[in-house]
């Protein structure tokens, strides 16, 4: 095959890509470069079962997310909607509990990895509701293709740079070293470890986003959202998610596990210590680069949920309070955008101090909306208005059942010990 040919083949390939990244880069943020590198920092390739369980278990709600859309050309909040309008109401109170403390969570990552490039002196807090307002303002701006844009190149750049990392770290690593570390069963191992699955690879109302960037590519385009290149394109994000997860553990497993190094307990210190995993592995020369593209990974992340909430927030208010008196759904989302600059500089400022009890606590939320959007997710697909020859194949149902059943089980059990 010549170069033109291969180089056509290439474009419509990426072509084809396009919400699957956006999920990538919604994954790619707290869940991998905190999470996987602390996790592997501290017990080595021990959760490396937990976080392929974690995504295996949610995959088949993430899947209808997009199957759903492409095959009614509707988001999963309609078929919600058809269920019972009380279902929508459910899912409001659940996305909006996971999306108060998402937004704030990872924009004080890419904040963190921003004053630590610059050596800036700004309070974390400022910055993080700065950088929150202004991803407002460039979606206001440019929406969904300027969000798919920008993340397409960047989330590119940064899993390059992240899988050369990884096999230069599994390159240099001493004969005989331990790699793993026992996992004691007490009770903040415990709390971790569902900090860790709880938004891996991202919380399952990432499936409502991802339906809804379905809806709006197939309206940017011109053209209706096709079943197989969704799933295509969905199946290539959470490969990538995966792999990256895998990643970020190996190199934290490598590089600082058994060295007592002390978790930063800042934004800003623990992007010092992030960047200086690739430096310790790959060579100093490569800090701006990977500065720059966590960064920008980063901002695609937070594009993604800046974006993503505010859009499920209008989409439902518009559904529960139709009329005549009720503003537009793009009204109400420009509305819930500047309210999500408020209620993230609000967490802030009164959830803890720590970044990492920080951080635990709002992957952790994860597992709040959980079984909800999986149950809600199961049944639009086979209980709806979708034929049954158009339905998923029967192994992706009962794994669906047998996901959803394990995310119920978990969350009342995580709950009693939390609160005993």
């Amino acid at each position: 095959m010549n170069g033109s040919g291969t180089t056509r083949i290439v474009a419509q390939l990426l072509g084809r890509l396009g919400p699957g990244l956006l999920f990538a880069a919604t994954a790619v943020g707290v869940s991998h470069l905190v999470q996987s590198t602390r996790a592997g920092a501290q017990f080595g390739l021990t959760l490396l079962v937990l976080i392929l369980l974690a995504c295996a278990i949610k995959y088949p709600a993430f899947r209808f997310g997009a199957e759903y859309a492409a095959l009614t050309g509707r988001t999963v909040l309609s078929g919600y909607e058809r269920q019972g309008r009380w279902l929508l109401a459910l899912i409001l109170l659940a996305t909006f509990i996971e999306g108060v403390g998402v937004v704030p969570a990872v924009t004080l990552v890419t904040v963190g990895l921003g004053t630590n490039l610059l050596g800036a002196d700004v309070g974390a807090n400022i910055a993080t509701v700065g950088t929150v307002f202004v991803a407002s303002v460039v979606l206001l701006l440019g929406r969904y293709r300027v969000l798919e844009n920008i993340t397409r190149v960047f989330v590119a750049l940064f899993a390059v740079l992240t899988v050369l990392a990884t096999l230069a770290a599994i390159a240099g690593i001493d004969p005989g070293r331990p790699l793993a570390a026992p996992f004691e069963l007490t009770e903040a191992n415990l709390f971790f470890s569902v900090s860790v699955a709880g938004w891996m690879p991202i919380g399952l109302g990432g499936s409502i986003f991802l339906s809804a960037w379905v809806i709006a590519r197939a309206r940017a385009s011109g053209q209706a959202a096709s079943t197989r290149v969704a799933l295509f394109d969905f199946h290539v994000g959470y490969i990538t998610s995966l792999i990256l997860a895998f990643c970020f553990l190996i190199m934290g497993t490598i590089v600082l596990l058994g060295r007592e190094v002390e978790l930063a307990g800042s934004s800003a210190g623990f992007a010092a210590q992030f960047v200086g995993i690739f430096t310790e592995v790959i060579g100093q020369w490569t800090e701006l680069v990977v500065s720059v593209a966590a960064i920008t990974v980063m901002l695609s992340t937070v594009l993604a949920v800046v974006d993503g909430f505010p859009r499920v927030y209008a989409n439902v208010v518009k559904k529960l309070a139709s009329g005549a008196s009720v503003p537009s759904e793009e009204r109400l989302y420009r509305a819930f955008l500047w309210f999500q600059i408020v209620t993230s500089g609000a967490v802030l400022y009164a959830l803890p101090r720590s970044f990492g009890a920080f951080i635990d606590f709002i992957t952790a939320l994860g597992f709040l909306t959980g079984p909800v959007v999986a149950f809600m997710n199961h049944r639009i697909m086979f209980y709806g208005e979708i034929p049954p020859d158009r339905q998923p194949p029967q192994w992706v149902r009962h794994w669906s059942v047998a996901g959803t059943t394990i995310l119920a089980l978990i969350f009342p059990i995580y709950l009693y010990f939390r609160l005993t």
